[in-house]
């Protein structure tokens, strides 16, 4: 299972697509495990199906711990993210449960390490960093960090046509401070997995998200550990 993280607009989900897509050519089986949540379902669909993810995977060991814990003790600053950002979280162990029990390759370009961060950004990031680390949840294998210089990342999330995020709401200097903020609890998140005891903690891969080889560099390390 392949995990892609980074901050917003560095292009985790164009990477994982083409990623999806090379090995699919070499004829590794593999499968986008957040498609069927993707834009291409109807907003109807997508919450139906989320809704479906959160029942089923609150019953899953640890869930209910995790849940009670980030919407009652990492005081989000958002009351919309007391539930969402839980809801969030378990959608994505869900997905990850069920993908680990079958065979081939499996691409995400939004896990849980991506949603433990979301969830630290506006919230005591401390704390939520602290539940992170004790999460069990099953992890995937490769965990590829895109990182792209925050520059970029103001200007791409400056010509979005739609919000997709809060930064959009920003002015420029507030998005890049908001961005560095970002990078700095995304590599505490990354540390704390290369420093894991846990002996199945995911093998971490950087790339830079402004390389044309970053795609078949990700491949070549997906096809050398199968």
């Amino acid at each position: 299972m392949v995990e892609f993280c980074g901050l917003p607009g560095a292009g985790k989900s164009t990477l994982a697509r083409a990623v999806v897509a090379q090995l699919r050519l070499r004829s590794v089986p593999t499968t986008e495990v957040m498609a069927t949540l993707g834009p291409d379902a109807s907003r109807g669909v997508r919450l139906t199906r989320k809704l479906g993810a959160v029942l089923s995977g609150i019953r899953e060991p640890g869930s209910a711990r995790v849940v009670a814990e980030v919407a009652l003790r990492s005081s989000q600053q958002d009351r919309r993210d007391r539930l969402a950002r839980p809801a969030n979280l378990l959608v994505v162990r869900h997905a990850v449960t069920k993908a680990r029990r079958r065979p081939g390759v499996h691409v995400l370009d939004q896990g849980p390490l991506q949603e433990w961060w979301s969830a630290a950004l506006r919230a005591d990031d401390a704390r939520v960093l602290e539940m992170a680390a004790h999460d069990r949840a099953p992890r995937a294998d490769l965990v590829v960090q895109v990182r792209t210089p925050i520059e970029v990342l103001v200007d791409r999330l400056e010509a979005r046509g739609a919000r997709q995020s809060r930064l959009e709401a920003l002015d420029r200097a507030s998005r890049a401070d908001e961005l560095r903020r970002g990078e700095s609890l995304l590599a505490a998140l990354i540390d704390q997995l290369v420093h894991s005891p846990d002996p199945e903690s995911p093998t971490v891969l950087t790339v830079d998200g402004l390389d044309p080889t970053a795609c078949e560099t990700i491949v070549d390390a997906v096809v050398g550990s199968r």
